[in-house]
């Protein structure tokens, strides 16, 4: 049975919807969600595509999909975290920092605090092969040696940009 997806217009209003193996029409779009875990030592939750992957086969990155029809950013979050990582967010710990757009999607990105023990994951065996939390440092190593996959850095930059932003700002007497 085929996954169908909604597509929508610039303005990001559902006009329609298509096989998701079928190509993106022009001029619409799909909704994908990246969800970045981050844990109480500031570390992301990364997890490694497995070998066999048509796209960044071995490259880590963050979990995360497209939305099928009818389902919701913050939907599309959750299902796409239980079936990769066997993680159930919950919307208290979670905030939506941004969207970006590529040619032919919207890109909502999640972050969600949780502390998970990476050996009470369970791994999605058909996409993932191995999770494991990283420090930006870490992150930054593996852009440098070419082991992140490349397309997701705007949506990271977005989540740091966020967490900065809503650091407590020091000030004298503090």
């Amino acid at each position: 049975m085929p996954e169908i997806i909604d597509l929508y217009n610039n303005a990001r209003q559902i006009v329609g919807s298509a096989d998701r193996k079928s190509p993106i029409p022009n001029g619409l779009n799909k909704l994908s969600v990246h969800v970045w875990f981050i844990n109480k030592f500031n570390q992301f939750l990364l997890q490694q595509r497995v070998a066999t992957a048509k796209k960044f086969p071995n490259m880590w990155g963050q979990t995360g999909g497209g939305a099928i029809k009818g389902e919701s950013s913050w939907d599309t979050c959750v299902r796409e975290s239980v079936e990769e990582l066997g993680i159930k967010p919950t919307i208290e710990n979670s905030v939506l920092v941004g969207t970006f757009k590529r040619p032919s999607d919207f890109v909502d990105v999640w972050l969600v605090y949780a502390d998970t023990d990476i050996k009470d994951l369970k791994l999605q065996e058909s996409e993932v092969q191995n999770a494991k939390w990283a420090t930006q440092q870490e992150i930054q190593q593996m852009q440098e040696n070419g082991t992140f996959i490349p397309s997701i850095i705007s949506g990271l930059q977005m989540v740091y940009n966020y967490i900065n932003m809503t650091k407590k700002v020091q000030t004298k007497g503090d």
